[in-house]
Formats: structure tokens, C-alpha cells, sequence
């Protein structure tokens, strides 16, 4: 993989210029230091009661480090290296690799695969809908596929993902408005995507 943290989209590299890593990192240490709640995304997933999963787009390895601390094993991808380290740093005893979600193959499928934070917003356009499906492949028979994004006008639409999703054979299951699972809506500019793979 390349070394240059900036690659993946002209977007993701507008924010990773503009991003104080340390600051982005510690943004979550202080949210739970005050007293707030920096794990919404993993409360949300653990509602399906996976025992194995995929972080993807997994940054400092936020989302799967709290997966992990819950009993959960975990397998965390992101193409950005600097991010990837942070991971490493904080959770060396996991298993974190620097990939593409459009083409990496773990080789295995996962009870759960999540995708926390706008991660396929950010990447490029050509590549969202293989993203979107490999990630799908990698969820297991009764499995779950979880993807936040912002809903801007040049992201994908829930009507891309659940087309993308079902191509690999997922289906939807309820696609909410935020974390706490809130109701989309008539205008909802935040979606929590889910879909799930029949067991059988």
C-alpha cells in the first residue's frame, strides 16, 4: 500500500490536510473525561450480539477497540496509514491491516461488519459502490452490515447502498437516523444503513 495518507479521494485528502490528528484523536478521550458517551456507534451494533467483526474505515481503531473491550474479535482496515499506526498504538495485540475497502479479502466473513464514521462518503465516487459490496461479501449467513454516512449531495443515497447491498445478496433492515436510533424522517440528512444477510 502507499505510504501517502492523503490517497483514496480528492475529499479525504482535503480533510486529512485539514485535521489535526492528535486533536481528532484526543476529541474522544475528552468527550468521555466530561462525562458523554464516545461509544454510540458500538452500543448501537452490539444490539445484534456479534462475536466477530470487521471495523472498516477503522481510522485510530476507536470503534473496534471498544468492540473488542466488549468481548467481541475484531479485524480493523484502513487505507490510511498514519491512522492505521494510532490503532497499532493503542491495540497492538490487534490485528489491524492497511487495505482498500474496495478490494481487500480478510479471507473470512464476520457476524457483523461496521463502518463507523462517513467512511464511504470519503471514498472516491468510482469506487463507493465496490466498497460498499465488498464489505457486504464479508458479512457472514445472519449477519449484519452497519454504515453511518451524511447524506450531502454528492454521497451516496440509501437507495445506493440498499442497491449495493443487495447485489451481494443483503437486504435492509431498518435504516435509522442517527446512532441512538432515531427515525429517518422526511428530510433526514444522517443515515445508519442497515442491512443483513439472510441466514439461509
Amino acid at each position: 500500500m502507499s505510504d501517502d495518507p492523503t490517497v483514496g479521494s480528492a475529499q479525504w485528502a482535503q480533510w486529512r490536510k485539514a485535521v489535526d490528528l492528535d486533536d481528532y484523536e484526543s476529541r474522544w478521550d475528552r468527550m468521555a473525561e466530561q462525562g458523554e458517551n464516545p461509544h454510540g456507534e458500538v452500543d448501537f451494533v452490539m444490539r445484534f450480539e456479534p462475536k466477530t467483526a470487521l471495523d472498516a474505515g477503522c481510522g485510530f481503531g476507536r470503534v473496534g477497540i471498544e468492540l473488542n473491550a466488549r468481548g467481541v474479535e475484531i479485524v480493523g482496515v484502513d487505507l490510511d496509514s498514519d491512522l492505521l499506526g494510532r490503532a497499532q498504538r493503542r491495540a497492538p495485540q490487534l490485528d489491524w491491516r492497511n487495505a482498500d475497502l474496495a478490494t481487500v479479502d480478510i479471507g473470512r466473513q464476520f457476524d457483523l461488519v461496521v463502518a463507523a464514521g462517513n467512511v464511504i462518503g470519503f471514498v472516491d465516487a468510482a469506487d463507493r459502490s465496490s466498497a460498499v459490496q465488498n464489505c457486504a461479501r464479508h458479512v457472514a449467513p445472519g449477519g449484519w452490515l452497519v454504515m453511518g454516512n451524511q447524506l450531502k449531495a454528492t454521497w451516496a443515497t440509501i437507495a445506493e447502498f440498499d442497491e449495493w447491498c443487495s447485489r451481494e445478496g443483503l437486504v435492509p433492515a431498518g435504516h435509522k437516523a442517527g446512532w441512538e436510533g432515531e427515525l429517518l424522517g422526511e428530510d433526514p440528512d444522517y443515515v445508519v444503513t442497515v442491512h443483513h444477510r439472510p441466514a439461509s
